[in-house]
């Protein structure tokens, strides 16, 4: 069940119009909230976006699918929002609260696919714009990644991959995006 979950819960560029309400939003960042943080910091903190003319307002300021010549159109674009920012005075050295982001974002995804939605973490966005439009206070809280909601409208597939091209790619015709990864085989060096 778990290794479903797992395969469902990817990047996703293309919504349709279905609103996610705030306890589905709540829900994703309670199962963030329930994953590990480095020395127990707890130093993340969460915007919760449905407005629909807040919604229109941030995708502007953000950049998509970067190894490939794409972009989802307006009418494509996320239906709901969550800012991932940290304490500004945060005890985490960089590494660390970068793993913490890890970790939160992708329990957000995997709670997201669990409840029939997709998203897709943004880091490449315009922090000081995105803080702008949300009124975040900048002397408080940096913002660190952006994750982008909706109910998917593109399909991800998982591809046999090499070390030699990793490069993932989408077929605009069909809404597509295809995806590779290694094998297990080259993944474990070694096993005692």
């Amino acid at each position: 069940m778990l290794d479903n979950l797992f395969t469902k819960t990817r990047s996703h560029r293309s919504f349709d119009s279905t609103k996610i309400g705030f306890e589905n939003l709540e829900s994703m960042v309670n199962a963030a909230r329930f994953g590990g943080s480095a020395r127990n910091s707890q130093t993340l903190r969460f915007t919760l976006v449905n407005s629909e003319s807040l919604c229109q307002k941030i995708f502007p300021h953000t950049a998509w699918a970067g190894a490939i010549p794409w972009s989802p159109t307006s009418e494509e674009s996320p239906r709901a929002y969550i800012l991932v920012s940290s304490l500004k005075d945060s005890p985490l050295s960089p590494i660390s609260l970068g793993i913490d982001i890890g970790i939160a974002s992708q329990n957000i995804l995997l709670k997201a696919t669990d409840l029939g939605f997709g998203g897709c973490l943004i880091a490449s966005f315009n922090k000081a714009d995105v803080s702008n439009t949300l009124d975040l206070d900048l002397e408080i809280y940096v913002p660190q990644l952006l994750i982008a909601l909706g109910k998917s409208t593109d399909k991800v597939i998982i591809t046999e991959g090499n070390v030699t091209n990793l490069k993932y790619h989408r077929d605009v015709h069909t809404s597509t995006h295809y995806v590779p990864k290694l094998p297990l085989s080259t993944l474990i060096l070694k096993k005692f």
